[in-house]
């Protein structure tokens, strides 16, 4: 094995590691009511489909997600947990088709966008297909918050589908938006490329 696949193996481990910290911390501070909550857990995730690429991407954002099974352990079915732990996560580490996010401060910005949006559509599809039932309970606790009327206002159908995506960007909107700022600060101080050994992209 070349040592920059160790390398890259050893660095993902890391950053998942890091990964799986930060969601424990920032979830500890609050947690939504049916799931999900705001920080900036995906970031490292976002790290390393920049430095490493596609492949690693995808390798954090599923090792990240199979973590996940393993501290929060509830899932319905295989096909249900595939969509809301492994494509989910995954997603994050598409992000790295954006070319150039190492050294382009607005292809990493996009490069955030992009794996977030991934996660969000993926996260809201699983609701949609297996946690039905409970988006009208998510939806009449959003219109409480907020006070709106999306229960009132929409069909049961309409409220079940984009209740879903509703729901997910509650706490993935202010998650991009952390991600975006920390990771602005660390591509321009260059810490996103200390030590790398050139790869191609």
């Amino acid at each position: 094995m070349k040592k920059q696949e160790i390398r890259a193996m050893v660095e993902t481990g890391i950053f998942v590691g890091i990964a799986v910290v930060l969601d424990l911390i920032f979830g500890a501070i609050y947690s939504f009511p049916y799931g999900g909550s705001i920080g900036v857990a995906m970031l490292p995730i976002f790290i390393i489909a920049s430095r490493r690429g596609l492949k690693y991407g995808l390798i954090a954002g599923i090792l990240y997600g199979l973590i996940q099974t393993m501290i929060k352990v509830y899932f319905l079915n295989f096909l249900q947990y595939f969509l809301d732990y492994i494509v989910a996560f995954a997603a994050l580490g598409l992000g790295a088709l954006i070319p150039n996010s190492l050294s382009k401060l607005s292809r990493f910005i996009w490069l955030i966008v992009l794996g977030s949006a991934l996660r969000w559509i993926a996260a809201s599809l699983a609701g949609v297909a297996y946690w039905a039932e409970y988006i009208p309970d998510e939806m009449a606790w959003v219109d409480q918050i907020f006070h709106t009327n999306i229960i009132g206002t929409f069909s049961e159908n309409a409220v079940i589908f984009f209740g879903a995506f509703i729901y997910n960007s509650l706490y993935m909107i202010p998650s991009l938006i952390l991600c975006i700022i920390i990771g602005i600060i660390i591509h321009k101080r260059g810490i996103l490329q200390y030590q790398i050994a050139p790869i191609s992209q």
